[in-house]
């Protein structure tokens, strides 16, 4: 307790302290001065200024994406982008920015393990500095090196040193010696480190792109530093040096006395730009617009703290509340988008298993018993469907359709014994799923050998979030924005069957489903014209992958 009262006390320190350089600033500028600059601001330099710092956190964004898909996290961009967002505007008032550290929380909050998250962000934050101190070296080596005073030199030194630090307990994590090892070993705490650099580890292989995104990251944030001289007027000495001004007086963020390094980087850039001749009042406003514009744009990710996932006992309450018959009323819907979207699967379905009639069908996820009915009145057997929702269920045995019968059961423990099913179908089942790759497990151990599948997904390669977007806005039926958890790019989906003599993907659907939101057939027909193009090249919102056993 005596601990957490004096970092509480430590944290209002450097708040005050903070705050305490901003009004010092505020008061040595004229204010006459300072307000006549700010009100003379071109917001169309500003607006550009916020697109860089924008494009910069996507960028990071994607890249935290593919690092969480290496580690066999398929974790949705929306996800991802929230999560980071969420961590980035922590980072604005934490000392060190050590708030980032929060992304690894909201990601857990999705299912992605801790140490996951909290090595696919440290290991992104090292080569992100390591970049930034090379370039600010580069700079302060070439450029600026006699316009440094002694003091502004041994903050900056003070700086360096603090990333120095940081790398060497990093690469300690990644690399222990035996003796430090065992050492950290005797904790819980010391174990899920080592786990975390055990994971850093298998990160490293993907360097080039981490330091790529780096790279890009650097021309934005300098773009931005541009863009924000360029809507106060400003004209700097060269067109470098806001990329190498960037990344030099950024490192005095990362000085713990303030959160964040407020007020010691807006004294820094203030010194600095004193020094090439600008005005204190108008380097002051720079200062000032650069760590608003960074505030602004995080501020996106405040929704993330209302955030609250259902977790796995939600999820399974949501989907028992839900109407049995849902699947049925799409599946006939007066509106034309939903008809035309459920109507067109089931018929693509069909067709991957029109060769292949009779056996044992098992539709995993079965809903209003949709899939059930059409597959049995092209090719009669034995159906088995399988879904979590009593609802769903009740309705489905109510059509009593000719040879199928109906089971309640978790769908990522099916109680199906081994090697027994021809033909197995998953509509739309494996999104909505924390850890997919348990139904994967569980389709290929009931499959016979010869056996079939068949499964849909959206696809995350396409422009599916815009559809599910407008669906949960203006549609009816599931809120697909909260259930839909993973995502797979048509490649990953098919990697789950490497092991089975054929697996095969299509996309379907790309601008038809806007065409239908007009609910005329004549201009659908149209969208579907389109749709070849797109879906041919894998670009299609829904896979359809088709894989025998």
């Amino acid at each position: 307790m005596d601990r957490e009262r004096a970092r509480r006390l430590i944290f209002i320190l450097q708040v005050f302290l903070g705050v305490g350089l901003i009004v010092a600033i505020l008061a040595f500028i004229s204010a006459r001065e300072f307000a006549e600059i700010i009100l003379s601001i071109d917001y169309r330099f500003f607006l550009l200024a916020l697109a860089c710092y924008f494009i910069n956190n996507v960028l990071m964004i994607f890249r935290l994406k593919r690092l969480l898909a290496f580690q066999g996290e398929k974790l949705r961009l929306k996800f991802v982008f929230w999560a980071h967002m969420a961590g980035m505007v922590l980072s604005d008032f934490t000392p060190l920015r050590s708030g980032y550290l929060y992304t690894a929380q909201a990601l857990n909050k999705r299912g992605v393990p801790l140490q996951t998250g909290t090595a696919a962000i440290t290991s992104t934050y090292l080569y992100d500095l390591v970049f930034k101190v090379s370039v600010a070296l580069l700079g302060i080596s070439y450029l600026y090196a006699s316009l440094l005073s002694p003091e502004v030199s041994y903050t900056l030194i003070f700086a360096l040193l603090l990333v120095a630090v940081i790398f060497a307990a990093y690469f300690l994590v990644l690399y222990p010696p035996a003796r430090i090892k065992g050492f950290i070993d005797r904790s819980d705490l010391g174990r899920k480190v080592l786990a975390i650099g055990d994971e850093g580890r298998q990160i490293q292989r993907h360097f080039p792109m981490i330091l790529g995104v780096s790279f890009l990251g650097w021309l934005f944030r300098g773009l931005q530093w541009l863009f924000i001289g360029s809507s106060l007027h400003l004209a700097f000495t060269s067109i470098l040096d806001p990329f190498f001004l960037s990344p030099l007086l950024t490192l005095f963020s990362l000085i713990p006395l303030t959160p964040a390094g407020i007020g010691i980087q807006e004294t820094a850039i203030i010194a600095f730009f004193s020094l090439i001749g600008i005005p204190v009042a108008l380097a002051a406003s720079f200062a000032f617009l650069v760590r608003g514009s960074e505030v602004l744009v995080d501020a996106i990710g405040v929704r993330e703290f209302f955030i609250h996932p259902k977790g796995e006992a939600g999820l399974a309450a949501h989907y028992q509340a839900i109407p049995g018959d849902i699947d049925d009323r799409a599946y006939h819907s007066d509106l034309l988008v939903q008809r035309y979207f459920q109507q067109r699967k089931t018929a693509v379905i069909q067709q991957a298993l029109a060769h292949r009639g009779g056996g044992v069908l098992l539709d995993i996820g079965c809903g209003s018993g949709v899939q059930v009915a059409e597959l049995q009145r092209a090719a009669a057997g034995t159906a088995i469907g399988i879904d979590i929702s009593r609802n769903a269920l009740r309705y489905a045995q109510g059509k009593q359709i000719p040879g199928a019968s109906f089971i309640q059961a978790d769908v990522r423990h099916l109680p199906i014994r081994d090697s027994c099913i021809d033909r197995a179908v998953s509509a739309e089942i494996i999104e909505h799923l924390p850890r997919p790759e348990e139904l994967l497990g569980e389709i290929r151990r009931v499959l016979k050998p010869g056996g079939e599948v068949v499964i849909t997904t959206p696809n995350d390669h396409s422009i599916w979030g815009l559809y599910e977007f407008m669906w949960d806005l203006l549609g009816r039926g599931r809120n697909y924005g909260e259930t839909h958890l993973r995502f797979f790019s048509p490649r990953e989906l098919c990697s789950f069957f490497r092991d089975f003599s054929s697996c095969s993907t299509c996309t379907i659907f790309f601008l038809s489903p806007f065409f239908a939101l007009t609910n005329r057939q004549s201009i659908l027909g149209l969208g579907i014209a389109f749709d070849t193009y797109f879906e041919v090249r894998g670009w299609g919102v829904s896979i359809i992958l088709h894989a025998r056993k």
